[in-house]
């Protein structure tokens, strides 16, 4: 494939890093400008990172192996990754009831009945790619990307689909999802980024599908597609609507790096966002403490210098391999 690419020295931006700038610029210039991030592994990240991993051996082996043993490859593959976030793949009583529902064992139970419930589609469709990473330059910008990574692409039934992974905690008793977390996809920018970049690397693409997958203490059973497809005029507004957010971060970086510290209202807080849906800011303590995080000493306690690298996170270099192809 010709496919477009950035170097190393392109500016790139995925939803994270904007979703970031859009929630608290402060919490924007902590994480990706300073590099700060909170010390310890988040149970819900590992699990949703861990249940990823499982998804790739699901979708990638469906039609070379029975069920019970798919089942079994997948869980393999999560506690690998489990583990590898430094968590017990053999949890005691006690860590099993603070991490619950997101365990090993819920992992288990979730895979074989995925596997057991999809399995008529999993025959029935074409794998296209895994964890393909995309890179999109936005017009009007120079040298400017934006990037992601599509955890599946598949031909299904005439249809061309991009499959997003999701774990949620969101249970309802009816329907098993909460409405407004079903809802909350079809405006999602994440999904129109992955529609306008899945786009661009599969042609005449149909649709994004958000897997959605139940974790709940006593129903390791629900999984649901969320098929998201917007027409052309709202991602044009898409692609409008984040070029102005990355001209922003872009601004504000600029203003930073020319005055050497943060003033007249550079990265300015967003005090509205310190208790958000997803719990308390991780850097609620620092916004507390100093009106200028630049003018610390060193890293504050409970933190650590953690530096985002897209080529790597999103593994971009596949993209290079590809266009030498």
């Amino acid at each position: 494939m010709n496919l477009p690419m950035p170097a190393s020295t392109s500016q790139c931006f995925d939803n994270t890093r904007i979703s970031a700038y859009k929630e608290c610029p402060r919490k924007y210039f902590l994480r990706h400008v300073m590099h700060w991030n909170s010390e310890g592994t988040a149970n819900a990240l590992v699990f949703g990172l861990s249940w990823h991993e499982g998804m790739d051996v699901v979708w990638t082996y469906a039609k070379q192996f029975k069920q019970g043993d798919l089942a079994a490859m997948a869980q393999l593959k999560f506690l690998k990754t489990w583990e590898e976030w430094g968590l017990d793949a053999d949890p005691d009583l006690a860590t099993m009831d603070r991490m619950a529902p997101r365990t090993p064992g819920t992992a288990a139970e979730m895979y074989y009945n995925y596997i057991e419930q999809r399995w008529s589609m999993l025959q029935r469709s074409d794998l296209l790619s895994a964890e393909q990473p995309f890179a999109v330059p936005m017009p009007g910008l120079t040298d400017v990307w934006y990037i992601g990574r599509l955890d599946k692409a598949i031909q299904y039934e005439h249809q061309k689909l991009v499959l997003e992974h999701k774990t949620t905690t969101a249970y309802a008793t009816v329907g098993n999802f909460r409405s407004d977390y079903v809802d909350s996809w079809y405006s999602s920018s994440q999904v129109k980024g992955y529609q306008f970049g899945g786009g661009l690397y599969y042609p005449g693409l149909d649709a994004v599908w958000v897997d959605a997958a139940l974790v709940h203490k006593k129903v390791h059973d629900a999984f649901k597609f969320i098929p998201v497809s917007h027409k052309f005029n709202l991602l044009e507004e898409w692609i409008g609507d984040t070029k102005g957010w990355i001209y922003r971060i872009i601004t504000d970086t600029d203003a930073y790096n020319a005055a050497g510290e943060l003033r007249g209202g550079v990265f300015p807080k967003n005090e509205d966002s310190c208790y958000g849906k997803y719990g308390t800011c991780p850097f609620l303590n620092i916004c507390r403490a100093v009106a200028d995080p630049t003018k610390l000493e060193c890293v504050p306690a409970g933190y650590v210098k953690e530096v985002w690298e897209p080529f790597s996170v999103l593994g971009l270099d596949k993209i290079v391999q590809q266009t030498k192809e």
